[in-house]
C-alpha cells in the first residue's frame, strides 16, 4: 500500500480592498426633460441643469411652475439662461419657489431694482466669505430654503460660482463612519470666519446687537433634507467651529475630512456667469462658493432668498 503525504492547502490571500470610494452617479445622473417650450439640459452628471424657453409668460402656468419647482429638488440648482427675463422680473421669477425676502449686511444694500433683494457690487463689497465653502444662514436654527443669483454685469472671465452636492457627498462615506456622524452634532457660528466683526465692526453697537441677534447653535452635523429625505453633511469651513462631545483634536481630524469630501470633483460642478443668467440652489441640498479671480473687474449681482 502506497503512503500519500497529506499536505494542508495554503491559505487564500484576502481579496484586496479598494480603499477609494467611488461614487455611483446612477442615483443623481438626470437627463433632458420639457414640459411645454421649456426645457431642461443637465448642467452635470451630479448636479445642476440649464432651464432654456422660460419667458416671463410662463409666470401663470402651473404646469411649468410645478415641473421647475420638482426640477429644483431633484437637481440641485437651475440656471436660466440670458434672455430668460430682465432684473426687474427677478423676483416674480424667485417667488415660483416661494416668498422671496431681503437679506442683506451694509456690505449687500438693498438693490435699486427690487428692495426684495439685495445688490452684490464688487466696487463697493469689500468681505470675503462668499469664497469660503457654506450653507446660507447655516448659523440659523431655519436656514434659507433656496437662495437665487441674477447677473447683471458680469467679469470677461473669471468671478464662477462653485456648487457642490452636500448629498452625493454624504455617499462617498464610509458606512460605518456616516452612521457615527449621524449621532453628533457641531456648533455653527455667524461669526466663525470673523464675518461679523469685518461687517458690523465699524459701529460697536451695532456688532454686539448682532452678536446678540445670531448667538451660535448647535445642528445635527448630518442632515436630512425635509421634503427628499435626502441624507447631507451639514458642516462648513464658513460657519462650523466644533463637533460637540469630542476632544478638540477629534473635531478637527473629523471636520478636516469632511470639509475635504465637500471639496471632491465628483460631487461638485462650476458655473460660469453669463450676463442676464440666474440661478437658483436648493441650499438644503447644495453647498458653494464664489471664486475671487476676477480682479478689478466690475461683478454686479442682485440676490434674493426663499427662508
Amino acid at each position: 500500500m502506497s503512503a500519500h503525504t497529506l499536505t494542508a492547502e495554503a491559505p487564500r490571500p484576502a481579496p484586496l480592498v479598494d480603499p477609494l470610494r467611488v461614487l455611483d452617479v446612477a442615483p443623481w445622473r438626470k437627463g433632458a426633460e420639457q414640459v411645454g417650450d421649456v426645457r431642461l439640459i443637465p448642467h452635470s452628471p451630479v448636479l445642476g441643469a440649464r432651464v432654456e424657453g422660460f419667458r416671463v409668460a410662463h409666470l401663470a402656468d402651473a404646469a411649468v411652475r410645478q415641473f421647475l419647482y420638482d426640477q429644483l429638488l431633484n437637481r440641485g440648482f437651475l440656471v436660466f439662461a440670458p434672455g430668460s427675463f430682465a432684473a426687474a422680473d427677478f423676483v416674480e421669477v424667485v417667488k415660483l419657489f416661494g416668498s422671496p425676502q431681503y437679506l442683506g449686511t451694509p456690505h449687500t444694500p438693498k438693490s435699486q431694482v427690487n428692495r426684495a433683494m439685495n445688490t452684490i457690487d464688487s466696487r463697493t463689497k469689500k468681505t470675503r466669505a462668499n469664497y469660503i465653502w457654506h450653507i446660507d444662514q447655516a448659523f440659523q436654527p431655519e436656514p434659507t430654503r433656496f437662495t437665487a443669483l441674477y447677473g447683471e454685469v458680469v467679469p470677461e472671465a473669471g468671478g464662477d460660482t462653485i456648487f457642490a452636492n452636500a448629498a452625493a457627498a454624504y455617499d462617498l462615506l464610509d458606512p460605518l463612519l456616516a452612521t457615527y456622524l449621524e449621532t453628533l452634532t457641531a456648533i455653527q457660528s455667524f461669526d466663525a470666519q470673523g464675518f461679523l466683526t469685518y461687517a458690523y465692526g465699524h459701529d460697536a453697537e451695532l456688532l454686539a446687537r448682532q452678536r446678540a441677534a445670531n448667538p451660535p447653535i448647535e445642528t445635527p452635523v448630518i442632515k436630512t433634507h425635509p421634503e427628499t429625505g435626502r441624507k447631507q453633511i451639514f458642516v462648513s469651513e464658513l460657519y462650523t467651529t466644533r463637533i460637540v462631545g469630542v476632544s478638540p483634536i477629534a473635531s478637527q481630524a473629523l471636520l478636516s475630512l469632511l470639509f475635504d469630501v465637500i471639496k471632491s470633483p465628483e460631487i461638485q460642478t462650476r458655473f460660469r456667469w453669463e450676463e442676464g443668467a440666474a440661478v437658483i440652489w436648493d441650499n438644503r441640498l447644495v453647498q458653494h462658493r464664489g471664486v475671487g479671480d476676477f480682479g478689478t473687474q466690475h461683478r454686479l449681482l442682485h440676490r434674493a432668498v426663499v427662508a
